[in-house]
């Protein structure tokens, strides 16, 4: 074979080559790659006027004639990690790199370079002695990058941001993916959750609610919204989801916990019912206020005015003793009603004191055995021994007080037991009767307000509702059992903690010498007449008795006379209770200063404590009230 033969002169080749290269380069200068050439031994760098153009350097006015030369021109951040992957590129055998690099504008305009290194001539010893770089701008792409990042950021930001978090369904219920803010805590697992069915996590019930959602967002693009229910480890939790198409057959959902609105709307409800059942209660409250106080006031009015009529001394009498009863009652009404009000409102105080309930218990017995009916024997049970507890004696005795009254009211023959037991750290102190029972359906009510045993038995309904007060307040609780036909048991529970007898305080009932009491003197502040002439019939037989119309002459007289006791009005003319007694404490902090007002409620009462009274007695009183307050304080 005869060897190729060259067909073009010297010159033509060279045009041939020179033709190839200015395509090359024209090529390189389309896609904005440049060609430079650096010297290793000497750091001398070529760049050509080409250079700049095709990187669109010039028009930026960034022309550099080293690498020195070229820092002026390179971003500020840039300049120290170009120099150190220069110098490792430099140190490296291969000699190939790239390098990624910002240079700034005359105008502020940032340009992306990125260059590339290749070793293509070597020294005698075979080292690479001229580099070969090409450099890129890569401005369009870094800044697509930094727009991408930036979107990343921005999206991340969001996530953080929501309280939601997100879950990615594909047409068939699986969990694609799952996004949420750092820290957010999920019931399950990142990790069980990611490529899970939906299925294995929500109840067929809700399953069935999403994947219809999923189906319809899907078909008709629309955004869809549902609130389910979750159990996990027997705690039921709530959950909102936004439903939006995403990529493809997935959907995008945003699971939002809506538990604290679910149970503010719970609570609303609840108030809401509350509300309406204070208002139904108000409603009940008033008609069995106005029930039970016409009833005796009608018994009062009635028989008022047929005393009149008649002239018969034996039927006045009777008809007398009814007024009295319908009087109390409805006294006892009115205490009831001012009682609980203090009570529930926490502004009723309890006395707590050392109390040796064993006496206590024998006190109310006796007491109670001139109340009981011919067929009905009242029985004490309790332990032999002494039971001392820290308590508020008169409270307890209102409420066996009360536990007695309701059990003779509802027994007609058989027995009543009064009783008293110690259960661990309890006391127990019970009433039992023989009597009707109580239904059981009933039982839940009795102790609601105007709640009676027996409609048919006068009463004011607020008993144990009192009792349950008072009870709760002390500390401890009440028990009641009952069967129909056959009896009840009301039990009271105090807390027991046991007193060393030596240390109780027992109050010891002294005689007083009535010769002694006679002399002693006390002043009535009143300026009504009627009221005076009350009280003076009520204590005269006892005590001194003096008399005053006003604040002004109650001063004048306590200097003069130096009473043991005053019973003060609040509201006179002149000078009223309350300004009265904060003049006579300027002169006299010892003399007992007892209050006598028809103003019942706390605040007024609580007015005449801090003038200085020693206590409060509300008009109508009964004369056993009066004398016992009295009593206290000068015998």
């Amino acid at each position: 074979m005869e060897p190729d033969t060259n067909l073009y002169s010297p010159n033509e080749n060279n045009e041939i080559i020179r033709e190839n290269s200015q395509k090359i380069l024209s090529v390189l200068a389309a896609h904005q790659i440049a060609l430079w050439e650096y010297d290793i031994p000497t750091g001398k760098c070529s760049f050509t006027d080409d250079y700049f153009r095709t990187l669109g350097l010039k028009e930026a006015g960034v022309v550099f004639k080293d690498i020195n030369d070229f820092y002026h021109f390179a971003y500020p951040e840039d300049i120290n990690a170009y120099q150190t992957a220069f110098a490792k590129m430099l140190a490296s055998e291969s000699k190939a790199s790239q390098i990624q690099v910002r240079c700034v504008g005359e105008h502020g305009e940032v340009i992306w370079l990125e260059d590339h290194f290749l070793s293509y001539k070597g020294n005698e010893e075979g080292d690479p002695d001229k580099l070969l770089a090409y450099t890129v701008n890569v401005t369009s792409q870094c800044e697509k990058e930094q727009h991408i990042k930036h979107l990343e950021e921005h999206n991340r930001k969001i996530i953080e941001a929501l309280p939601e978090f997100i879950f990615i369904f594909d047409e068939n219920f699986f969990i694609t993916d799952v996004l949420m803010a750092p820290g957010t805590i999920l019931l399950h697992p990142v990790e069980v959750l990611k490529g899970a069915d939906g299925r294995s996590i929500y109840s067929p019930e809700v399953s069935d609610l999403f994947l219809c959602n999923i189906r319809e967002c899907l078909k008709d693009g629309n955004l869809k919204e549902i609130e389910y229910p979750l159990e996990v480890e027997g705690s039921k939790h709530y959950f909102q989801a936004r439903i939006a198409p995403f990529e493809g057959n997935t959907v995008l959902a945003l699971i939002h916990d809506i538990g604290d609105r679910i149970r503010r709307s719970e609570e609303l409800i609840e108030a809401k019912r509350r509300a309406e059942d204070a208002d139904r209660m108000k409603s009940v409250f008033l008609a069995n206020m106005s029930h039970e106080i016409r009833t005796p006031l009608n018994a009062i009015v009635g028989f008022s005015e047929i005393m009149v009529l008649t002239e018969n001394e034996e039927e006045k009498h009777e008809y007398l003793e009814i007024i009295q009863k319908n009087s109390n009652l409805l006294l006892q009404l009115i205490n009831d009603i001012l009682d609980l009000s203090r009570i529930e409102s926490g502004k009723s105080e309890m006395h707590f004191q050392q109390v040796e309930i064993a006496g206590l218990v024998d006190e109310v017995e006796k007491v109670h055995q001139l109340k009981m009916k011919l067929n009905v024997d009242l029985k004490v049970v309790r332990p032999q021994g002494e039971f001392w507890t820290s308590t508020d004696r008169n409270r307890v005795m209102q409420v066996l007080f009360n536990f007695l009254s309701n059990a003779i009211k509802n027994t007609e023959t058989g027995s009543i037991t009064l009783g008293l037991k110690q259960e661990g750290d309890w006391l127990k102190l019970f009433v039992s009767d023989t009597g009707c029972g109580i239904p059981e359906e009933k039982l839940p009510q009795i102790f609601t307000r105007f709640e009676k045993l027996n409609d048919f038995v006068q009463g004011t309904g607020l008993g144990l509702s009192i009792c349950k007060s008072i009870v709760e307040r002390l500390g401890g609780r009440i028990e009641v059992s009952s069967e129909l036909g056959q009896g009840s048991t009301f039990a009271l529970y105090l807390p027991y903690q046991e007193i060393p007898v030596e240390v109780a305080e027992r109050s010891l009932s002294t005689k007083i010498d009535s010769e002694s009491v006679r002399h002693k003197k006390i002043l009535v502040v009143e300026d009504i007449e009627s009221n005076f002439a009350q009280l003076n019939i009520l204590l005269k037989k006892e005590y001194t008795i003096l008399w005053v119309r006003n604040g002004q002459e109650a001063i004048n007289s306590f200097i003069r006379e130096k009473p043991d006791l005053i019973l003060m009005d609040i509201r006179m003319p002149v000078m009223d209770g309350i300004q009265a007694t904060e003049k006579i404490r300027t002169i006299s902090l010892s003399v007992p200063i007892i209050a006598v007002t028809a103003y019942a409620f706390y605040t007024e009462q609580q007015q005449a404590i801090q003038a200085g009274c020693n206590a409060v007695i509300s008009k109508p009183y009964s004369l056993e009230k009066l004398k016992e307050t009295i009593e206290i304080y000068i015998g």
